[in-house]
């Protein structure tokens, strides 16, 4: 055998690839409202698997728009009285601590303002978590899920099930 057989011989040996499996995790809690595919079924990276209600989220995260609308008026308005307060002390008609407790009262409800959007934000998020997309091109090897049932990923991501990377 010549050498640039040889060598030929041996790049096809190391140009294989080997099978990985890949978990396809959730990390949210809900009931499994469908299921896209099933074992032996290939997928594309990016496909839809399997999709969990959003329910208990989107309902936090009404619950939360409403607080934030409420936290805006309460900061409007301390934001007002503060820049009154702000303008008196700057004429030497306040006293310094009764500056700074308009000043640290303006400050908490910005920052409640603040937590409550970050909140919000972060439902968001777990929301858009609910639909489980596959992270690279495969075969689906095990499915863990079914229909109906409920998933609680938000204790210990829960394992959905494994692709077999392809």
């Amino acid at each position: 055998m010549s050498l640039s057989k040889l060598i030929s011989l041996l790049l096809v040996c190391f140009c294989v690839s080997f099978a990985q499996d890949v978990r396809v995790y959730a990390i949210v809690k809900g009931q499994v409202k469908k299921v896209y595919v099933s074992e032996g079924q290939r997928v594309s990276k990016g496909q839809t698997l399997v999709e969990i209600d959003p329910a208990l989220y989107i309902a936090q995260r009404e619950m939360l728009i409403a607080q934030l609308e409420s936290q805006k008026l309460t900061l409007e308005k301390v934001e007002k009285d503060f820049k009154r307060y702000e303008e008196l002390f700057n004429r030497d008609l306040l006293s310094k601590s009764e500056y700074e407790d308009w000043k640290n009262k303006y400050e908490k409800e910005k920052n409640k303002y603040i937590a409550i959007k970050a909140q919000i934000d972060e439902l968001n998020k777990l929301i858009e978590y609910c639909t489980i997309k596959a992270p690279t091109n495969g075969v689906i090897k095990k499915l863990f899920v079914k229909e109906g049932i409920f998933v609680n990923g938000t204790m210990l991501p829960q394992v959905l099930l494994t692709i077999e990377e392809r």
